[in-house]
C-alpha cells in the first residue's frame, strides 16, 4: 500500500511542537562510593542533625543563648577610666602648683630643693604638744629624714615647767603659740623651721582611716587607762593593721616602756617613717589628693596648699625605703625636782650640721642657745 501522503494539520502540529520550550534533560542519577566507617543519612536525617535532634536525643535543640550586653561592666570601666584621668589630671596640677616652703628669717644661703617642716601633735586636750617631729627634706639628693624632739626637752623659758611640749599652750595657743614654738625649736637646732604642721587627735584619726590605715610592728601589750584625760588603750604586740584609734593609742602611750618618752618618740618616729612608706605606694597615691584636704582644712598650719604639693611629691619622688630618722642628743635629768630631757649641744650640732642643715652656713654648738646663753 503507498504511504499516507502528510496533511497540512500534520505540518503546522509539528510546527508548532518545535516550538514549544522543553524541559531541561534530567542528570543520570549517580550514587556516590561511600567511605567505610561512613553513614549514609537521608533527607529526614539531614533535617534533624540541622533541628540538633540527632544530638539532643531526638528532642529540638534548645534556642540559642543571647550574648549579654555588659553594660555594667562597661559603665565601671568607664567610671575607672574618669577616677584615673581626674588622678593623672590632679597629679599634673599638683606638679605645675607646687612650691617650696621657705621661712622668712632664713640663715644664709639656702641649698637647693632643701626645706624642713616641723609636725606637731597635740594631746587629748588640745594644749601639749606631746608629739614633734622635724622633717628634713633634700630634694636634689633624694633625701629624707625625721628628727625628733622629746617632749620633755628644757627650754629657756619663764615657766614653772620649762618644757618644749608645753611652749605652745603658754604662748597663747593658735597661730601665736605655733610662733613660739618655732623660735624655742630654733634655739635647739640653730635655725627656724621652713614651716609648721599642727595636728590634733582628731584629724589625725581620720587621716589614718582615710589612708586605709597603718600595717605596723606593736613592740609590746600596750594597756593604760586614764579616766581623766578619757584616754582607754589595749593593744596586743606584733604586726598588725591599725585603723585611726589604734593609732593613735600607739603614738600616746609610754607608761610601759623602760625608757618612758625616749622611748615613745622612737615608735612615733618608725610609726610615721611605716606610714609614708605605705602611703605613698600604689594604693596609697590615690587617696592623696584627699589626705591633703583633709589637713589643708582640719590642721593649723602656715603652708599653703602649694606647699603641701611639694612636700607630698617630694616624698614620693625621694621615696622613704632609706628614710633615716634621729633623736635630738641629750640625756634625761632630773632639775629643781623635775624630769627633762637636757639637749647635748655639741653632739647636737654635729648631727644638725651635717644631716639636718638646709643651709649652706655651718651650725656649731655655739649657735644653739637652749636655755638663753
Amino acid at each position: 500500500m503507498p504511504g499516507k501522503r502528510p496533511s497540512d494539520f500534520d505540518d503546522i502540529e509539528t510546527i508548532f511542537a518545535r516550538r514549544r520550550p522543553q524541559p531541561p534533560p534530567q542528570p543520570e542519577e549517580r550514587t556516590a562510593p561511600q567511605p567505610r566507617g561512613v553513614s549514609t543519612y537521608g533527607l529526614d536525617s539531614m533535617q534533624e542533625i540541622h533541628d540538633g535532634a540527632a544530638y539532643y536525643g531526638g528532642a529540638p535543640a534548645p534556642a540559642p543563648r543571647r550574648r549579654k550586653k555588659h553594660r555594667l561592666l562597661r559603665f565601671l570601666v568607664g567610671l575607672l577610666i574618669v577616677a584615673l584621668l581626674a588622678v593623672l589630671v590632679g597629679g599634673i596640677a599638683s606638679v605645675l602648683l607646687a612650691q617650696m616652703p621657705r621661712t622668712d628669717q632664713p640663715l644664709g644661703v639656702r641649698r637647693a630643693n632643701c626645706a624642713t617642716v616641723l609636725i606637731c601633735g597635740t594631746d587629748e586636750g588640745g594644749q601639749r604638744t606631746d608629739t614633734m617631729l622635724l622633717l628634713y627634706i633634700d630634694r636634689n639628693a633624694g633625701v629624707l629624714r625625721l628628727l625628733s624632739l622629746p617632749r620633755d626637752t628644757m627650754v629657756n623659758r619663764t615657766s614653772a615647767v620649762p618644757k618644749l611640749n608645753g611652749a605652745y599652750w603658754a604662748n597663747g595657743a593658735g597661730e601665736a603659740g605655733m610662733d613660739s614654738l618655732l623660735d624655742f625649736v630654733r634655739d635647739l637646732i640653730g635655725y627656724r623651721p621652713d614651716g609648721y604642721l599642727l595636728i590634733d587627735l582628731d584629724c589625725f584619726q581620720e587621716l589614718i582611716d582615710k589612708m586605709g590605715g597603718v600595717t605596723f610592728t606593736v613592740p609590746m601589750d600596750m594597756v593604760y587607762d586614764d579616766p581623766a584625760q578619757n584616754l582607754h588603750i589595749d593593744l596586743k604586740a606584733g604586726r598588725q593593721r591599725l585603723n585611726g584609734q589604734q593609732s593613735m593609742w600607739l603614738m600616746r602611750y609610754r607608761s610601759g616602756y623602760a625608757m618612758a618618752d625616749l622611748q615613745r618618740v622612737q615608735v612615733q618616729r618608725e610609726f610615721v617613717a611605716e606610714a609614708m612608706a605605705q602611703w605613698t605606694g600604689p594604693a596609697g597615691l590615690f587617696r592623696v589628693p584627699g589626705a591633703l584636704r583633709l589637713l589643708s582644712r582640719n590642721t593649723q598650719t602656715d603652708l599653703s596648699y602649694r606647699n603641701l604639693c611639694w612636700i607630698a611629691l617630694s616624698i614620693v619622688k625621694c621615696g622613704t625605703g632609706s628614710l633615716e630618722s634621729n633623736t635630738l642628743p641629750g640625756e634625761p635629768a632630773t632639775v629643781n625636782g623635775g624630769a627633762y630631757y637636757v639637749e647635748n649641744r655639741a653632739a647636737a650640732a654635729a648631727l644638725i650640721d651635717e644631716k639636718y642643715n638646709p643651709y649652706e652656713t655651718e651650725i656649731t654648738a655655739n649657735d644653739l642657745h637652749p636655755y638663753g646663753y
